[in-house]
């Protein structure tokens, strides 16, 4: 089965916004093994959604429209819909009462918008919104199925894991035993991994493929097999033996989190957690407590962006500032220690740097940023040279302090 995904918005062509969506949604559908043809973004014109619809219909068995469901004029998804399969805009009393009902918990009058937003195309079955507002909607044509969802991200899952998929098995049931697994790795590049595991690689069978997935400072690696056999053995025993090679890099499998691997690791062996940063301001404390259960362990932050601040929360001294600066392993080993005598946990992170674009110097240019971790006696520093790039050198500094908080509490007895 093909598929085609239409994601709708002038934000997106002008680039106001990501299209985090198709990214998204094509992850989701390799794991019901169907492949992606083509990926296109257009304005919120009727003329164009039409046109692209019927170009994509000739070459996919499903297409998925994300966007211009909203509440207002400019979007015009709906209307382009009807036009298209000749059908008559209907008044949706269970979609409106859904509304009404959202509102009123909450003290919010309903506007004429909102009505307007009920009125769908007479040929469509609506999917509930668990999230938001605007309903999806899915239409039958010529075998072919067509999806229309909110463009908003959490709107768009919801509607697809909750109302959609269940759809999908039911119309188009699979004839494949289809199996993913997904090694999630952190703290070693691509080239790297490819070449500790290139003879496993080289030498899998035909029906098992393999791919290179790489984000900011880590990797997954995923194992498919779509076929008429059921290969789930075979790809276990090709996903043990890439494990048994690669080893502490790895973090977890399918769809654990470095954060929440920490989590776990921290509650398995009884110890607490505290973060200290500067440059990165609060990035790292943000994926941690964004585990649930993470207070099991995490005590809290310490985001110091100051000289004045971290002298007086973390108990760095002035002489060590003038004479080191904010940027330097003296600095971070000291808020560490101040971290770690306030807050009374375990374990810390610290970390202070030259995020960018400005505020570098001859010897420490932007990008260069320090890191300290461990606990009282045991602390370990470490010196990372970034690039220019203010966001990612945030995202990758978060992703080197979460792993050496990993590594240290392996290594510990």
């Amino acid at each position: 089965m093909n598929a085609s995904i239409i994601t709708i918005g002038d934000e997106i062509l002008i680039g106001q916004i990501i299209d985090t969506n198709s990214a998204w949604l094509g992850s989701e559908l390799v794991y019901e093994g169907i492949s992606i043809r083509q990926i296109v973004s257009i304005s919120d014109d009727v003329t164009a959604i039409q046109t692209t619809l019927r170009e994509q219909m000739e070459k996919s068995d499903l297409i998925i429209m994300t966007g211009g469901l909203g509440p207002t004029k400019d979007d015009v998804t709906k209307k382009a819909l009807a036009e298209y399969f000749g059908a008559e805009m209907v008044f949706i009393a269970s979609a409106y009462n859904r509304i009404r009902i959202y509102f009123d918990s909450r003290g919010i009058p309903v506007l004429e918008a909102h009505k307007e937003q009920c009125y769908m195309p007479s040929n469509a079955r609506i999917l509930d919104n668990g999230m938001g507002t605007a309903p999806g909607m899915l239409f039958e044509s010529d075998g072919k199925l067509i999806l229309s969802v909110p463009g908003v991200p959490y709107e768009m899952k919801w509607i697809y894991n909750n109302q959609f998929l269940p759809l999908l098995r039911e119309i188009f049931p699979s004839k494949n035993h289809i199996f993913h697994k997904t090694i999630k790795t952190v703290g070693k590049g691509e080239s790297r991994i490819a070449d500790e595991i290139k003879d496993i690689v080289e030498n899998l069978p035909d029906h098992i493929s393999f791919a290179y997935l790489p984000s900011i400072g880590s990797v997954r690696l995923r194992l498919s097999s779509v076929s008429e056999e059921d290969h789930t053995k075979q790809v276990l025993h090709y996903s043990d033996r890439i494990t048994d090679r690669l080893g502490k890099i790895i973090y977890g499998y399918d769809d654990q989190s470095l954060e929440g691997s920490i989590i776990d690791l921290y509650k398995e062996k009884n110890l607490s957690i505290a973060t200290a940063e500067s440059c990165t301001g609060g990035y790292v404390a943000h994926r941690l407590t964004a585990v649930p259960g993470s207070s099991a362990v995490y005590q809290g932050s310490v985001v110091a962006y100051s000289y004045p601040l971290k002298e007086r929360l973390l108990g760095v001294s002035d002489e060590t500032l003038v004479k080191h600066g904010a940027v330097s392993e003296e600095t971070v080993i000291e808020m560490l220690n101040g971290l770690l005598d306030n807050l009374g946990a375990d374990v810390g992170v610290s970390i202070s740097g030259i995020a960018g674009p400005g505020g570098g110097t001859e010897d420490k240019p932007v990008g260069t940023i320090w890191l300290a971790w461990g606990s009282k006696g045991d602390i370990k520093t470490k010196k990372l040279n970034l690039a220019k790039d203010r966001r990612l050198n945030i995202q990758y500094t978060g992703v080197a302090a979460l792993n050496a908080l990993r590594l240290y509490a392996i290594e510990l007895p």
